[in-house]
């Protein structure tokens, strides 16, 4: 009975409720892609400082997560567990984005550092509430599959509109290099609002009972966090996050620099990578019902590899190339987010059936933890070499950066995604399916 009230959740409904993952990953990738760009190109802050803000500003924002997420799974509101935070993330993205977004040159790194660090708190809370709730809304694995699909099919969808505003901006305004992070920037000040409002109108939310918010003793949580498919999904998702983040921190470098294109071409190739991923979802979802998401996930990591190792051999000056490498790479991107969280709802029931209490704010407080820590390494990281190695952004096209930028747009990641793919071997996901429909039962 409790499937077949999931398989009649309306479309329209879970499309409403799938607009906030829209401006989640429009924001994430404005924040990982262009941003870093942003303040070491048009602001003229060193290089490699900006790598340091943003890697110091993740770990410590890191240690915030597990809080916020225990937080959320003990909150008792007539509104629900995660909908008081979703509103609650909303003022401070505002704030942090027009900060962020709208400055001029002449704001130092403490401005920077101050700001990153506001706005990633509110990151978390958007992220973790909505995910949390996102994986309350079905426990069948086939419609857990679907509701997580629909996600990542909205959370393409933002990555790809938002990107479709800054070749234009670029366009219309080719002298000035912040035109595009302005204008999308007031984008997300509107759209953010707008969408949490409307998963608020249009979904409710499940009341848990009583006893599955109790509370857990300490060695509970050291039994929680030790599972084996936990510490396997964190470590998966901390690495492909390092892949995806670490190219992408040196995208526009690579492109504008080594292979010769102007700013407006160098953004259509990243449009080109997320629109390639509409098809990547349905791809691997679909994969995934027939050889199961943890296969899936290897399958696409071992294909992402062997394409950021092609995209490190790329010509110069060859834009069609180019583009086919980096839709290929595009049919990836949604293992990063879809896949590893869809895991991780397994998990969740697991973890009910073994302690008796709900953990999956918790639990997806690790996952949102470890994509926070690999994004910011991956930009602190790869802005830190570049610096070390002389890099002038100004002067991209310099041969003798040609190593280093080949180096960690293809070179580096692909080691990541190889490490995906060792450590998901042999992940017990029929026994937490097993797991998953006892709870479902339950």
């Amino acid at each position: 009975m409790t499937q077949g009230r999931e398989e009649a959740m309306e479309r329209g409904r879970l499309a409403a409720f799938c607009v906030t993952a829209l401006a989640i990953q429009a924001y994430a990738t404005l924040v990982t892609v262009f941003l870093p760009e942003f303040y070491a190109n048009a602001l003229a802050l060193p290089v490699g400082a900006v790598g340091t803000a943003f890697m110091t500003v993740r770990v410590l924002d890191l240690m915030i997560d597990p809080l916020l997420g225990g937080m959320m799974d003990a909150t008792r509101s007539r509104w629900g567990r995660y909908r008081p935070w979703l509103v609650a993330s909303a003022p401070i993205l505002m704030l942090s984005t027009y900060a962020l977004f709208q400055a001029e040159r002449g704001v130092g790194m403490a401005y920077l550092w101050a700001w990153l660090f506001i706005a990633f708190i509110g990151f978390s809370m958007i992220v973790l509430s909505h995910l949390a709730w996102t994986a309350t809304l079905a426990t069948g694995a086939a419609e857990r599959t679907r509701i997580f699909a629909w996600w990542q099919i909205f959370a393409t969808a933002g990555q790809f509109s938002i990107l479709a505003i800054l070749p234009l901006v670029a366009s219309a305004y080719p002298g000035d290099p912040g035109a595009g992070m302005h204008a999308a920037g007031w984008v997300m000040i509107v759209l953010i609002p707008a969408a949490i409002l409307l998963a608020l109108k249009t979904t409710p939310e499940k009341q848990p009972s009583e006893g599955s918010q109790a509370a857990l003793a300490l060695r509970d949580y050291v039994a929680l966090f030790s599972q084996g498919p936990v510490v396997r999904l964190v470590l998966a998702d901390l690495l492909i996050a390092l892949s995806t983040g670490v190219a992408n921190a040196v995208a526009l470098f690579f492109y504008m620099g080594q292979l010769g294109f102007d700013r407006a071409a160098a953004s259509t190739l990243i449009l080109i990578a997320y629109a390639a991923a509409f098809a990547g979802t349905p791809l691997f979802a679909k994969l995934a019902g027939r050889i199961g998401k943890a296969r899936a996930l290897q399958v696409g990591a071992l294909m992402q590899a062997a394409l950021q190792l092609l995209m490190a051999t790329q010509p110069a000056n060859a834009f069609w190339l180019t583009a086919a490498n980096v839709a290929a790479l595009g049919l990836c991107i949604p293992i990063a987010w879809f896949l590893p969280r869809a895991l991780m709802a397994d998990v969740a029931d697991a973890t009910r059936v073994r302690f008796g209490v709900d953990r999956t704010g918790l639990l997806y407080a690790t996952l949102n933890g470890s994509m926070k820590l690999a994004l910011g390494l991956a930009v602190g990281l790869a802005f830190l070499l570049l610096g070390w190695l002389g890099f002038d952004p100004a002067h991209a096209s310099d041969p003798r950066n040609a190593l280093p930028l080949r180096t960690l747009i293809g070179i580096v990641p692909a080691l990541f995604s190889l490490g995906v793919v060792l450590c998901m071997m042999r992940y017990p996901e029929t026994s937490l399916r097993e797991a998953s429909r006892k709870a479902a039962l339950a």
